[in-house]
C-alpha cells in the first residue's frame, strides 16, 4: 500500500488550461485578512466586486469554457492506457477511442510481410522482438499489414502473466499460410501450432489464417500435396489460467480443432470470426474437424457471438471426456452462442457437445442450414458413440443423437430461443437416399426437460433461406463414410480421394473476400430473432448489425414493456464489456434508487439515487470501466430497481 500511495498522485507543472476563469485569490485573502480564518463571518464584511470568485455568467460554461491543455504536459498521456487526466469531455476525440475500448498507451511493432528471407518468417520476427526484451514488452501489439501475407513455420509460447496481443493494420486482412518449416523430421510440414499458451493470454483481430500453404495445391489439376501437410490446431492452451479473444479473424484449414485447451481457460470469447474447412482426411479422420475443442476442461465463460461456421466435418463445440463420459468435464460456467451461423457441416459428433455445464447457458437468434448434415441415425455406433454423457439411448442399445446436448444436472439455468434451422434440397437428396438417416433433433431429452414448455418454441424449422454465396454441401464425403467408410472412423486416408470426396474446400481467399451468408429477406428467420433482427450472424446484415450494436430494435418487438407496470428489462448487452443500458417503466411519477452490487451483496454503484422520475420508459447506462473510481472485475452483478412500491432486481455479467 506503501509503494501505492507514492504514485497516486504526481504534481506537475500547470498543464494550462485552454480558457478559465481566474483563480479567487480575493476570497482567499478576504478568508485569511479579514474572516481571520472563521467560517461564519457577516456577509455585509465582504465585496463582491474584489472577493468573490470569478463568477461568469452561464452563457460562458455553456460557450466558451474550456479546459483543456497543452499536449506536452504529462497529464496529456499519464490517464491508465494513455488517456488525458481529467475530463475527456475536453478531448472529443480522445473521448470516443476510450469509450471504444482503446488503449493509447499501446507499444505497436508492425511486423513486415514475407519478402522471401528467413528473417521475415512470422514468427521469427516476433521470436527476435521477445528474445532482446526478455519476453514480450509491456503493452505490446504485433500488428500485421493488412491485406499482405504471411509465413509462419514454427509456435510460439505464450508464458504466465503475459499478453500475446496481434492484429491487422486496416479494415483488411491480414493472411498467414502456415508454412513447412524446412527443418526436423518432416520439414515438407507446417508446423502443428501456431500460438501454444502456458497460461498467458491471446487476442487476435482481424487475422486470417489458414493451416498449410494453399498456393502449393492445384485442385483443378489434381494436386493436393500441401493438403496433405495440413496441421492439426491453431491455439492450443497447456497451463491453467488463460483467456484467448478473437475478433472478426477467419480461420481455416486445419486438421484438429482451431482452438484446443489442455487445462482450465478463464474466457474464450470469440465475435465476428468466420471458422472454415475443419477437418482434413488427409491428416485425419471423421472425428475431427472442431472450431473449439475444450477437451474435459473447465471454461468459466465461453462466449461466441455473431461467428459463421462453414464445412465443419465434426463439431463446432466439444466439450467431452473420451475416455470416461460417465466422469464428466469440467463446467463451463456460464455459456452464450447468440447470433451464429451454421452452415455445410456434418456435425459427425453433433454441433454443441457442451458436457458439463454450470451456472446458465443460452443460446439464442442462431441460424442452423445443413448444420447436422450428416444426420440422426440410430444405427450407426461410431456415431451414437460420442453421446455416452446424456444417459439417453435407443431401443437398440445406442446413444441417441441429438444437435445440442451436455451431461445432465438439477441447477443450470437453459436459455434457448429465437432459433432456426433448414435443410437446403441437397441435403434433403442425402436423407432421401439413406433411409435410415434423417434430420434429427436440436436439442437432448435432458434440455428440453430443462426448458419445460418453452422447448416447443426453442427451435423453428424453416425452408431453405438461401445463403448467398457458400460452398456446396460435401455430399462427396457424406457418401464416402457410408459407402466406402461402412460407417467407420479411421479408414485409411489412400482409400480417400479429395478430388470427389472431401468437402467444397474453398481457398483463404474466398472467405476473405467473396463467402457471404446474408440471406433472403422473405425468410422468416430474417426478422425471426430477438427485437425483430435476423437469426444468425449479423455480420452479413452490416446494417442491423449496426442497429442491433446501438440496442435498437426492429420489427414488430419495438413494445416490449408492459404499460401500467413497473417494468425492468434485462440489461443489454449481456454479456458485457464494459458498457451496458439498463431499460425501465415506471407508470407513474416515482421516486427510483438503481443499485448495482457484487455476488456478495456488495453496493459497488448507485446508478439513480431516489431521483423522482416521470412515468413512462427510461434507460440509464452503466460504464464498469469509469466506474467513480473504483475498479470493477469480471463476474456476476445484480442491479435492482427500488421504489416505494416494490423493488425489482436482475442479473448481470461482466466479461473483461
Amino acid at each position: 500500500m506503501i509503494t501505492q500511495a507514492a504514485d497516486a498522485f504526481k504534481m506537475i507543472e500547470d498543464p494550462g488550461l485552454k480558457n478559465k476563469p481566474n483563480l479567487m485569490l480575493g476570497m482567499m485573502e478576504y478568508y485569511v485578512t479579514v474572516a481571520n480564518k472563521t467560517k461564519d463571518t457577516p456577509n455585509d464584511y465582504w465585496d463582491p466586486a474584489t472577493q468573490d470568485m470569478d463568477r461568469r455568467p452561464i452563457g460562458y460554461y455553456v460557450n466558451e469554457f474550456d479546459a483543456s491543455y497543452s499536449t506536452s504536459s504529462p497529464a496529456y498521456t499519464g490517464a491508465a492506457k494513455g488517456f488525458p487526466a481529467g475530463d475527456l469531455n475536453w478531448f472529443p476525440e480522445l473521448k470516443v477511442k476510450w469509450l471504444a475500448g482503446e488503449n493509447l498507451a499501446e507499444n505497436v511493432l508492425r511486423l513486415r510481410p514475407f519478402d522471401g528471407t528467413p528473417e521475415s518468417y512470422l514468427m521469427a520476427q516476433i521470436r527476435a522482438d521477445t528474445t532482446a526484451n526478455g519476453g514480450i514488452p509491456e503493452g505490446r501489439v504485433y500488428e500485421l499489414e493488412g491485406g499482405k501475407i504471411y509465413l509462419n513455420t514454427e509456435s510460439f509460447y505464450v508464458e504466465k502473466e503475459y499478453t500475446f496481443r496481434m492484429r491487422s493494420s486496416n479494415n483488411q486482412k491480414a493472411i498467414i499460410y502456415q508454412y513447412p518449416t524446412g527443418t526436423g523430421d518432416n520439414p515438407q510440414d507446417p508446423p502443428g501450432y501456431l500460438l501454444r499458451t502456458r497460461g498467458g493470454d491471446i487476442i487476435l483481430e482481424g487475422i486470417a489464417i489458414t493451416g498449410y500453404y494453399e498456393p502449393g495445391d492445384d485442385p483443378a489439376n489434381g494436386v493436393f500435396d500441401q493438403l496433405y501437410t495440413v496441421g492439426g490446431t491453431f491455439l492450443r492452451t497447456d497451463g491453467e489460467g488463460a483467456s484467448i479473444i478473437l475478433k472478426d479473424c477467419i480461420f481455416s484449414n486445419v486438421s484438429g480443432q482451431v482452438i484446443r485447451t489442455e487445462a482450465s481457460t478463464k474466457k474464450i470469447e470469440v465475435e465476428d470470426c468466420i471458422f472454415a474447412n475443419l477437418g482434413a482426411l488427409s491428416t485425419s479422420n471423421f472425428g475431427a474437424g472442431k472450431g473449439i475443442d475444450l477437451r474435459a476442461s473447465t471454461c468459466d465463460s465461453l462466449i461466441l457471438i455473431n461467428n459463421t461456421f462453414v464445412n465443419y466435418i465434426d463439431r463446432p463445440i466439444r466439450h467431452y471426456n473420451f475416455s470416461n463420459p460417465l466422469a464428466g468435464t469440467g463446467n463451463i460456467g456460464y455459456g452464450l452462442f447468440d447470433h451464429n451461423t451454421f452452415v455445410n457441416g456434418m456435425g459427425f459428433h453433433g454441433l454443441l457437445s457442451l458436457g458439463n455445464v454450470g451456472e446458465e447457458i443460452v443460446i439464442t437468434n442462431n441460424l442452423f442450414v445443413d448444420a447436422f448434415a450428416a444426420g440422426e441415425d440410430s444405427t450407426d455406433q461410431t456415431r451414437t458413440a460420442e453421446w455416452a454423457n446424456t444417459g439417453e439411448q435407443y431401443a437398440n442399445g445406442n446413444n441417441r443423437m441429438a444437435w445440442i446436448f451436455a451431461a445432465p444436472n438439477d441447477t443450470t439455468r437453459w436459455v434457448v430461443d429465437h432459433n432456426y434451422y433448414a435443410v437446403s434440397a441437397a441435403g434433403q437428396s442425402f436423407f432421401d437416399k439413406y433411409p435410415e438417416i434423417g434430420v434429427g433433433e436440436p436439442l437432448s431429452n435432458y434440455i428440453k426437460s430443462a426448458l419445460g414448455a418453452q422447448a416447443a418454441d426453442a427451435f423453428k424449422m424453416i425452408e431453405d433461406p438461401g445463403l448467398k454465396n457458400k460452398p456446396n454441401l460435401m455430399l462427396g464425403m457424406m457418401e464416402y463414410y457410408v459407402t466406402v467408410a461402412n460407417k467407420t472412423k479411421d479408414t485409411p486416408n489412400d482409400y480417400w480421394d479429395p478430388a470427389t470426396q472431401d468437402m467444397d474446400r474453398r481457398p483463404i481467399g474466398y472467405y476473405v473476400n467473396e463467402f457471404d451468408a446474408s440471406y433472403s429477406t422473405s425468410s422468416p428467420a430474417y426478422t425471426g430473432a430477438a427485437k425483430g433482427f435476423p437469426a444468425g450472424d449479423l455480420n452479413w446484415f452490416p446494417e442491423l448489425k449496426k442497429l442491433w450494436l446501438e440496442g435498437g430494435t426492429v420489427g414488430v418487438d419495438d413494445e416490449p414493456v408492459i404499460k401500467n407496470e413497473f417494468v425492468l428489462e434485462q440489461n443489454y448487452p449481456n454479456p458485457f464489456n464494459p458498457t451496458t443500458s439498463i431499460r425501465y417503466q415506471l407508470p407513474k411519477a416515482s421516486n427510483v434508487t438503481i443499485t448495482v452490487y457484487n455476488s456478495l451483496g456488495q453496493e459497488v454503484a448507485k446508478l439513480v439515487n431516489n431521483e423522482l422520475q416521470s412515468a413512462g420508459v427510461h434507460t440509464i447506462t452503466w460504464n464498469a470501466k469509469d466506474n467513480y473510481g473504483k475498479s470493477v472485475a469480471s463476474g456476476i452483478y445484480f442491479y435492482q430497481l427500488k421504489s416505494s412500491d416494490l423493488v425489482l432486481t436482475k442479473k448481470m455479467i461482466l466479461l473483461k
